[in-house]
């Protein structure tokens, strides 16, 4: 009888355990590098968004000219420095350098209390901001020259002024779409509308006022702020053929912003209310 010997093949813990201390080592450095170069090629920038200023009266979307003085104050004892949108869109696109803390400030539509209230405050503390402008609300204030801070929108004269003054940055809020009604909501596509409709209407409305930016400010654009935070996917080929490098929305917070020109659209920010306390809104900011 033939006997046929099978030689057992005895594990050895030892060296598996070698091995696997070896493969996790491995693991965590790649992965410990990869997220430190994110990190290093990436900066976080909060935007802030505010829209009225009155004195009497408060809410979601108005605040007190002394609610945002404390606000001013406190992103300058933090050590946080002011930008544009152009700023930020040149450190992307150019690698142009921006300060070490940098923050946005907005103010949406346009109203007249910006120059009244906010732009002194501004020159106060030597900050900078963007206001996007709803450019039918603008045609009617320049045509009427009203101006007052507790129902008026900037008029072209203004807006040409405080171009000047470097002190504030123009951005597009649609010309004739700032509206929540039952035929659209902002620039949102509807639902019936075929996407060569909608893209077109859409195209025309933001166009009137970059062209009238042009022809009234000498001044054109770069990022279109979408109202009331209302993005249809179809919108964004629209907005990168009319040549915006950024875009705008209303979602919460704070945006890691990279060398990729994409990082810069949809934009997120927080949405100053009146009802908290200045401490309390830029700790849920800066965590």
């Amino acid at each position: 009888m033939c006997m046929v010997h099978i030689k057992v093949f005895k594990f050895n813990y030892k060296i598996f355990y070698i091995l696997l201390a070896f493969i996790i080592m491995f693991t965590g450095t790649f992965i410990y590098t990869s997220v430190k170069a994110i990190n290093e090629n990436s900066i976080h920038v909060p935007i802030i968004m505010y829209h009225s200023i009155l004195k009497s009266q408060s809410g979601t979307y108005t605040i007190s000219p002394d609610i945002l003085e404390e606000d001013l104050k406190y992103i300058a004892e933090n050590g946080f420095t002011t930008i544009t949108m152009t700023d930020l869109i040149k450190y992307v696109y150019y690698d142009s350098p921006l300060p070490e803390k940098p923050i946005i400030i907005t103010f949406d539509d346009g109203h007249y209390n910006n120059l009244t209230y906010a732009v002194p405050l501004l020159k106060k503390y030597n900050m900078v901001a963007v206001i996007s402008i709803v450019g039918k609300y603008t045609d009617s204030y320049s045509e009427s020259d009203e101006a007052n801070p507790n129902y008026s929108y900037l008029r072209w004269k203004d807006i040409k002024q405080l171009i000047d003054s470097n002190i504030i940055e123009f951005q597009n809020h649609t010309y004739d779409l700032h509206s929540n009604t039952y035929k659209r909501k902002g620039c949102m596509k509807n639902k019936n509308e075929s996407k060569k409709e909608y893209e077109v209407m859409l195209y025309s409305d933001i166009y009137k006022l970059q062209q009238e930016f042009e022809y009234k400010a000498g001044y054109i654009p770069n990022t279109f702020t979408y109202p009331f935070g209302a993005i249809s996917k179809d919108s964004l080929d629209v907005i990168k053929k009319l040549g915006f490098k950024a875009s705008l929305s209303c979602n919460e917070g704070v945006n890691v912003i990279t060398k990729n020109p994409e990082c810069l659209y949809q934009l997120k920010r927080f949405n100053r209310p009146s009802y908290i306390s200045t401490y309390r809104f830029f700790n849920k900011i800066i965590t």
